[in-house]
Parts: C-alpha cells; structure tokens; sequence
C-alpha cells in the first residue's frame, strides 16, 4: 500500500485517518513544542492558515493534543474526498438525493461500545480537555468544532449542528443557538414540558458526520447522507448517561443536559464575520459524563477560512441542487470566502436565455436565505476566479436591467449589518442580486479573446 492509499471511506469517517493521510502526503504540520491554548495555540494555527492542517503535540494544561486547520484549504479537502476540490459539492449533493429517495437506506448500527467510549472519566472535569481560548475578545474556551446531537422530543428523530459552546465551568457549559436551528425548536418542547433536554457534544467526528450536520435546513434524519457520503452506514454508541446515540469514531464525547429556564452569560466569540458575536444570556447546559478514545485529539477551527469551506461547500451543494429544479441551465454554484461563505454566492449558468437572470437571482436567495448578494455569470466566466467574477459585472451588469434590490429580507444575525428584531429572534437586511451574464443583442460584441491551448510540459522553459 502507497503512503497515501488510506481508503476514501476511513478518510471520511475517522479524523485518525485523515490526519494519517494528511501526514503521508505532507499536507501535515506538527508543532512539537508547548503552546498554552490560551490565545498561542490559535495565534500559531492563524500564522499556518492554508498551509496544511496543524497537530499541536504538546497543550499546556492536558496530555491530549489539539488539531486545528483541517478545512482551512480547500484542495486539502478534495484530496481527502478522492476528487478535484470543484466536485466535492457535487459529492455532497449526491448523497443528499441518495437519502432523498430512500432515508432508511445504510441504517446505522447503536453499539454498546466503540472507540468513543474505549475511555469514561469517572468525574467530568472539562477542565482535563485542550478546549482552546482563541480570539484575544473571546469570553472564555470554546469547543467550536463540535456536533451536538439532540432528539427531536416528539418524534424522536436525531438531529446534529455546530453550536458554539462556551466553557463556564468543570462541569458546565453555555452556548449559542443561531434564531431558525432545530436545537431552537427542541429545547423550546422541553422547556414547555419542564424537562431538560439530554444531548451528546461529538468531538473530532469524520469529515462525513461534519459536512452532513452542517447541512441547512434538512431536518431529522439527515445524519444518514453522511452514510452515502461514505458508501457505508457509520457506527454509533449508546451513551452512558443520557438517551441520545453519539457517532462511535469520535474522538470525545461530552454527554450533557440543556437545562430548561437557565441562561447565562455566553460571549463575546470570535465569529466567521470577523467581528465579535456579543455577549448575552443564553442557553446552559450541565455534563453528565465525558468518555474518549484510548488516544484522542481534540479538533478546533479557527473561524475564518475553515468555516467558510464548511459552509461553502455544504450551501453550495444544497443551493445547486436546489436551482437545477427550476434552472436546468445551473452548472455551478460558488460561495466564496470574501463573503465569509455565508453571504455571498456566484451562480454559473450555461445557455440561459436573457432575462432569467432575475429568477435565478430570487431562487437562490430562496435557497440559502443567509446570502445577502449573489452574482449571475455565464459559463465562460471562472467562478473561482475573483478577478474573473469582477471582469463579468464590469463587462456584462448592465445596471439599468441587472440589478435586483430585496429589501426587508430575513438575514443571518451574525452578520452586523443585519437589523436584530427587538425580541433577538431574527434579523433583516436589503439583499442585493447583479445579474452579470451576457445581455441581449448582438452577443458577438462580448466574445472573450482567446489564445491557443498549449502544454508548457512540452517546452524547455528556464
């Protein structure tokens, strides 16, 4: 076996495998001194954004070490995945219409034991665990790069997201929920009914369970697309002290209770904007129990290119399969990092006819309601290519006809510009699309020079 020939499906389901991969075809950078993970550790993860994802040996305070970068390049991502980097949302988007068309397909197995309870701490102590504080503003340590699974309190489905949790204290934690999230709604039934609501905080899960809880919108059962994304149903364990199933290959799982009626002081973070989300009373939640692999690393992200990736690729998955349906002409959707992965988004269209631009503008933002602006092209244009995107508004926006102004539309509340309700439970903000394909007429004019297709491997270049 070839250093690097780690199977696809081991890459997806268990990050061991992926920092295995990663080291083997050198996209890996051990920081083999000691760095406090107060403030150093994520200054030092910053310096080597991009560069390859960084394993910190050596935490101040712990014996377990700290990954940070994974998704920090996005060429790093595709080479895990097994394909170009481009088609990894088209990945993503086929096991989305696999679990479409049949949800109960590669059902999961829920096992006693796993590699996520090889360990169970006999007293939880956060306090034990690398949780890093990153941002000089930041309120205390943040476990960020957790999937916390709850079940829906009346149907008993099983839901997974990225909340930000705040550590508080040994045992207790405080933490965001963004206005629209499941986690939202099912706290809300528990609060009602007086009970806490048991949850399982999956650290150091597969690039698979990742990608699929990121996923907007899609509701109970869609854990189950990470089993098509690896072509296999992945494992889960019964917890120990509560009734929620955790993903068997994670490196730690922190079982714990969202207590009904306590808020406390949560904030100020660090968030993907690149301001600070604020401080405010919010949501609690008290561990129960913390179990762990025999050798675990704790996996962060720092929020800027990481979480633009996670939510790029996972929005443009769902975004383009969500216009294709009315657009057959969609060939590609990009949400790139200027607009922070969330906000912004470069719609490719090949043979539309003119003056559908304005529908493919409404339609995505219908799709992704977090984006703010969004960016019609035609096929010749690289949506990758910020250059390129900016030649086609100089070029091709005729602003007369091409611009769409949406005001009062629901925007996303981390997002400063957005106007908070009085009551936090959402925002709003005007949205803005530029429809920058060709306009009708007389198309030769805006025929693109183009040179001879010439491999330089051919040449003796010095």
């Amino acid at each position: 076996m070839a250093d690097t020939d780690i199977p696809v499906a081991d890459r997806l389901d268990d990050l061991g495998a992926c920092i295995d991969f990663l080291d083997r075809s050198g996209a890996l950078l051990r920081v083999r001194s000691e760095v406090d993970p107060l403030f150093e550790l994520a200054g030092i993860a910053r310096r080597l954004e991009g560069r390859g994802a960084v394993l910190f040996e050596r935490v101040r305070g712990s014996r377990f070490p700290v990954l940070c970068g994974l998704l920090a390049n996005r060429d790093h991502l595709g080479r895990l995945f097994g394909r170009p980097a481009r088609e990894v949302p088209f990945a993503i988007a086929a096991a989305v219409g696999a679990w479409k068309r049949d949800p109960a397909a590669l059902a999961p197995q829920l096992l006693d034991r796993g590699p996520a309870n090889e360990v169970v701490q006999a007293t939880p102590d956060l306090g034990a665990l690398p949780i890093p504080q990153h941002a000089l503003g930041d309120g205390g340590r943040y476990l960020d790069a957790s999937l916390v699974v709850a079940r829906n309190p009346l149907t008993g489905g099983v839901n997974a997201a990225v909340h930000r949790c705040m550590v508080t204290g040994r045992d207790r934690l405080s933490f965001l929920i963004d206005p629209g999230r499941h986690l939202g709604e099912y706290v809300r039934i528990a609060e009602e009914r007086g009970q806490p609501l048991p949850v399982a905080i999956c650290n150091g899960t597969g690039l698979a369970t990742w990608f699929a809880a990121a996923l907007p919108r899609l509701g109970d059962g869609k854990l189950c697309i990470a089993h098509h994304l690896v072509g296999r149903p992945l494992d889960m364990i019964r917890c120990q002290t509560v009734d929620v199933p955790a993903f068997a290959n994670s490196q730690f799982v922190i079982e714990a209770e969202i207590l009904p009626d306590v808020r406390e002081d949560e904030g100020p973070f660090g968030e993907v904007t690149g301001f600070y989300g604020g401080r405010d009373r919010r949501w609690v939640m008290r561990v129960t129990a913390i179990t762990h692999r025999a050798a675990p690393v704790l996996h962060t992200v720092l929020s800027g290119p990481e979480v633009w990736n996670t939510v790029g690729l996972t929005a443009e998955a769902a975004v383009l399969r969500a216009l294709q349906v009315r657009h057959p002409d969609v060939v590609a959707v990009h949400l790139p990092p200027g607009g922070c992965g969330f906000y912004t988004a470069v719609v490719q269209v090949d043979g539309s006819l003119p003056g559908t631009g304005h529908d493919v503008l409404r339609d995505t933002f219908a799709a992704f309601r977090s984006l703010q602006r969004v960016v019609v092209v035609d096929a010749d244009v690289d949506l990758f290519d910020p250059i390129d995107v900016e030649w086609a508004l100089t070029t091709r926006l005729d602003v007369d006809r091409g611009l769409l102004v949406l005001p009062g539309e629901e925007g996303h509340i981390l997002n400063p510009m957005v106007t908070i309700a009085p009551d936090g439970s959402g925002g709003t903000v005007t949205k803005l699309g530029l429809d920058a394909t060709i306009p009708a007429g007389d198309r030769s004019r805006f025929e693109r020079v183009r040179y001879r297709d010439v491999d330089l491997a051919d040449y003796d270049i010095s």
